[in-house]
């Protein structure tokens, strides 16, 4: 065989398998759309977040039997939830995932891609913000006002929030010198009421306290002041009276005493003055003046009698001489 009928006989099958080869045409993908929303519920184990969501084309149509793939990440960025959906005739899709009481708070992000042979590919991202689970305190009172040698009673309230589950140990922070509290129970699930009963002392110091009551459960710590002012009891406002008597005892008494001292003082002076009414002879004069001086002497005169009595013996003794 020549090289010429080699090469018609080439061009030849090259005509024969373009002949019965299917012919085609080439369209561009069309376009999918999608909507979806996140729908969270709390749950006593946490939060279920339900996905519900639509694939339509450019015009509007509903698409059915679309691919939406789901994909859920922590904030960690660690996948939690990979699922699978489908359209239905009306376009429609739903999912759903867990956020456990346990998990981390923050942002989940949810990515959904939808497909269908034929269309493009369709994309959205979507963010729910997960609180986790917690609690706070709500305390009966704000303040108390308690005697010394007496006690007075405070009741917590533990709520839960977000499905918080977890034990609470309850203690008090800045108590007093003198000042104890008793917690009954000192350890509870929420929701629940604690009796804290706080007794003074009698030698507990008088004045106005901040004491801090604390709630803890794992990590997670709350706390709610309470304002504490501690007044004089009855026993030591006994003590103050007995103090007060003995000192207006001791006061009278010395006043007493003085005045007796005194009352001394002036008898003593009025006998001298007998004495020389009796006698104002040189020598009853100078005796009685020996005799004042020595009640000076002996402080059982004041002052001004001594200066009073001196000045008239001294001019008694000039006219006796």
């Amino acid at each position: 065989m020549t090289t010429r009928s080699l090469f018609f006989q080439g061009i030849l099958l090259t005509a024969l398998i373009l002949a019965l080869a299917p012919s085609h045409q080439v369209f561009a993908a069309k376009t999918i759309l999608m909507q979806a929303t996140l729908n969270p519920t709390q749950e006593d184990q946490g939060v279920s977040v339900a996905i519900t969501g639509r694939v339509f084309d450019a015009a509007g149509a509903s698409i059915p039997n679309a691919i939406i793939s789901v994909q859920v990440n922590n904030p960690e960025s660690t996948t939690i939830h990979l699922a699978v959906a489908y359209s239905g005739q009306d376009g429609s899709f739903q999912d759903s995932f867990i956020i456990s009481s346990n998990f981390m708070g923050g942002n989940y992000t949810t990515y959904l891609v939808a497909d269908k042979p034929g269309y493009e590919s369709a994309r959205i991202t979507l963010t729910f913000a997960y609180s986790s689970p917690d609690f706070s305190l709500e305390s009966s009172t704000p303040s108390l006002s308690i005697r010394q040698g007496d006690s007075s009673i405070v009741t917590i309230t533990i709520i839960p929030l977000r499905g918080f589950n977890q034990g609470v140990n309850l203690t008090a922070l800045k108590l007093p010198s003198g000042v104890s509290a008793q917690f009954s129970p000192s350890s509870v699930l929420p929701k629940a009421t604690v009796t804290i009963t706080l007794t003074i002392s009698e030698t507990a110091s008088l004045g106005n306290y901040i004491v801090i009551l604390i709630g803890v459960s794992r990590s997670t710590t709350h706390s709610v002041p309470l304002q504490l002012t501690i007044t004089r009891g009855p026993l030591q406002t006994y003590y103050l009276l007995a103090g007060l008597s003995i000192i207006v005892i001791f006061v009278v008494g010395l006043s007493i005493r003085r005045r007796n001292r005194r009352a001394r003082k002036l008898a003593a002076a009025e006998a001298i003055l007998k004495q020389g009414s009796a006698d104002k002879g040189y020598v009853t004069t100078a005796g009685a003046i020996a005799r004042l001086e020595e009640l000076r002497a002996n402080n059982q005169v004041d002052d001004t009698t001594y200066t009073k009595l001196r000045k008239e013996y001294e001019r008694r003794l000039e006219k006796s001489k």
